[in-house]
């Protein structure tokens, strides 16, 4: 008689449960890590004043931003090193080190998003006619925040949930533009919430002063 290794004991349901759905988990842990934090601040004060809570809008940014940023890719990292163990978890970080690619992917990276913007706003009616330029934008805190955005913002923390994690998985299983569109989807749902906090509805160099004000402090 042979005893069965500890190693290879069988999985429990939810083990089972887990493995043969990780994208399910993965947007569960997303949402709720999420909007455990962001929903309460929309009904806030800080929101649409249904609870008679606030905090100052520095901490507002702060703490929603952190959390936002966070959450998918913590959430990535948790199902990942259930599902495949740390060498799972391995495989997803050394994606964020892959910068090997054709010049053309950067020039979309680079030009993509100010020609996706210019087009809304000729195309948008009245968006011209509110448009600004540079001069009353405070230009400062722009260059300052923009780096820490589009850097430690959604590319290093965000996106190595969304688009590390999430995004291979989609389309793996529904192709490439099908898998793509799903996750637009869902990822734009994910940021409901913050359309009814006050000060992510204020022109982004509001948030760029006080955001930068805040890190001076």
């Amino acid at each position: 008689m042979t005893t069965a290794n500890a190693s290879e004991r069988p999985s429990t349901p939810r083990e089972g449960l887990l493995v043969r759905h990780p994208l399910i988990f993965y947007f569960l842990l997303a949402y709720a890590g999420t909007w455990l934090i962001t929903v309460p601040l929309a009904l806030s004060a800080n929101g649409v004043g249904l609870l008679p809570l606030g905090i100052p809008n520095g901490s507002v940014i702060f703490v929603s931003a952190v959390w936002v940023l966070l959450c998918p890719t913590l959430a990535a990292i948790i199902v990942t090193g259930a599902t495949e163990g740390r060498e799972g978890i391995g495989r997803l970080l050394r994606r964020y080190v892959l910068w090997r690619v054709g010049l053309r992917w950067y020039l979309i990276v680079l030009l993509g998003p100010p020609a996706i913007i210019l087009l809304a706003t000729i195309v948008l009616p009245g968006a011209l006619a509110s448009f600004r330029t540079l001069a009353p934008l405070h230009p400062l805190p722009l260059l300052v925040s923009f780096p820490l955005v589009l850097i430690f913002g959604g590319a290093l923390f965000e996106e190595g949930g969304w688009r590390g994690f999430a995004l291979p998985r989609l389309q793996r299983l529904h192709g490439p533009l099908v898998g793509t569109l799903i996750l637009g989807i869902l990822w734009a749902c994910w940021h409901l919430p913050l359309f009814w906090i006050k000060v992510w509805g204020t022109p982004p160099t509001d948030v760029s002063v006080n955001f930068c004000n805040l890190m001076a402090r």
